[in-house]
């Protein structure tokens, strides 16, 4: 596992050890960053089952402002602080938070007005993929939010049919459902 871009690419990242951490290959994080694109510069990144980091340290070195890596192992949130320090990143640019990552997003009371993009990977035989794209389209979130990807596999419990706004991408065996918010003023001007 490594860092595809930006200031520390090339960098070799490390995950906890044992089989509880699954890192996204290589050519889906480039995928997922080609999706994002230039909404990464600046933004506060939500790294959810954050695992090794791998997401949210790709974002910082494609220029986001802040990482915030959220995990229930604290031996994942170890790997995280370890990989972060390996690649010399500013101790004022991230935070790692021990919890459950939808128990977590609930009650985030937002960015301070700055945009925000959600990255989460979780575990895919369990329903969390499916309860944060449900999270995000019910629109009960902080204000800023520029855009969600939710990576899951093709056995995830719950994700037939993706709620309202969210679109799938396949990646081999693994799958993005992106969610960009409707601008209300840009939606507006679409009408007849």
């Amino acid at each position: 596992m490594r860092v595809v871009a930006g200031r520390w690419r090339g960098r070799r990242l490390q995950a906890p050890a044992g089989e509880a951490v699954r890192p996204t290959t290589d050519r889906t994080k480039e995928a997922l960053f080609s999706i994002l694109g230039p909404l990464v510069e600046g933004a506060v990144v939500l790294d959810l089952c954050c695992g090794a980091g791998g997401l949210g340290i790709e974002a910082l070195s494609r220029g986001a402002g802040e990482a915030v890596f959220v995990d229930a192992a604290r031996s994942s949130l170890q790997a995280v602080r370890e990989n972060l320090v390996r690649c010399g990143a500013g101790a004022g640019t991230w935070q790692l938070v021990a919890g459950d990552a939808e128990t977590w997003l609930r009650r985030w009371s937002g960015s301070a007005g700055r945009p925000w993009l959600l990255l989460c990977d979780p575990p895919y035989p369990t329903g969390i993929a499916a309860a944060m794209m449900s999270l995000v389209a019910s629109g009960t979130l902080p204000d800023g939010l520029q855009a969600a990807v939710v990576e899951y596999g093709p056995r995830t419990p719950d994700t037939e049919t993706l709620p309202a706004g969210w679109r799938e991408r396949r990646y081999g065996e693994s799958r993005l459902a992106v969610f960009r918010p409707v601008d209300p003023a840009a939606a507006a001007e679409d009408a007849p």
